[in-house]
């Protein structure tokens, strides 16, 4: 009788070492969990809302320089080509932001298609004008001048100007403001990819947070959204790192110490590869 009390004061310590180890588990990964959380949104909001705010103070910077105060900043619409607006001034600017533009539509879709900037001295002899926006606004369009955002080589959205201050009739917008229209384009288009980075954080961390880590879903799942996403190639390539480090380092600390190991001697390669090329080039 007394082996069968000791054997099961001896399983009642083992149940209670086995819970206790399984609270302490589940405290940390709350904790882990928990800081991940603060570092996300802390990183998101430092780079979503100032980059947005940024570009629309540049886009009022170059409206006045163009001399329009109806300006807008359009960025792909999902998978298809569409287009939305990302930010907007002047009088219907709240109404253009819930525009979206199908594809292949308007003078912005054929500038985000063709990678060309058009100006349009009469938008009502223009075939490719879309009729849509103004009937959804309430805003009549006359004139327009639209340049591509591009950045290394590849069309991420459209910067574009309507009408001009005062009243109509507007007088055609110049080959010079074109021109200045392109350098505009040129600093919003850094921006615009920054942001568009800093919405995909966003997003991977909701989802993150949405996945039941324990089951080891998070990595699949994110892994899966990425491949949808319809985004810069090195936005997801980043990314799609990012998400199999995370899996990998918090297997425990030898594999973040072999992720650590393996990250120094490419960053070494690399360091090492650059400087001899340099110095080929300079010899």
């Amino acid at each position: 009788m007394a082996k069968k009390n000791d054997a099961k004061k001896k399983i009642s310590k083992a149940a209670k070492k086995r819970d206790k180890k399984r609270a302490s588990e589940d405290s940390d990964l709350f904790e882990s969990r928990l800081r991940d959380a603060i570092r996300a949104v802390d990183v998101a909001n430092l780079l979503a809302s100032p980059l947005k705010l940024s570009i629309e103070n540049l886009l009022r910077v170059a409206g006045n320089t163009i001399g329009s105060d109806e300006a807008s900043v359009l960025v792909r619409d999902g998978n298809r080509g569409g287009l939305k607006f990302l930010v907007a001034i002047g009088e219907v600017a709240d109404k253009l932001m819930k525009v979206r533009i199908p594809p292949g539509k308007g003078i912005a879709g054929f500038v985000f298609a063709s990678g060309q900037p058009v100006a349009i001295a009469d938008v009502a002899q223009e075939e490719a004008f879309y009729a849509e926006v103004d009937r959804a606004t309430g805003y009549s369009t006359q004139i327009v001048l639209a340049t591509p955002l591009s950045l290394e080589g590849e069309t991420i959205g459209v910067l574009e100007f309507v009408n001009r201050l005062g009243s109509p009739p507007y007088k055609p917008f110049t080959p010079e403001e074109m021109d200045m229209a392109a350098h505009f384009a040129d600093a919003i288009a850094t921006l615009v990819d920054a942001h568009e980075t800093a919405g995909l954080i966003e997003t991977l961390f909701e989802l993150s947070m949405k996945t039941n880590e324990k089951d080891g879903d998070v990595s699949r799942a994110l892994l899966k959204w990425l491949k949808e996403v319809r985004s810069a190639p090195e936005h997801r390539d980043l990314l799609s790192l990012a998400v199999r480090l995370r899996d990998i380092v918090s297997r425990g600390d030898a594999e973040r110490a072999l992720c650590r190991e393996v990250l120094e001697a490419l960053a070494h390669f690399t360091e090492k590869k650059s400087t001899s090329s340099v110095s080929y080039f300079d010899f």
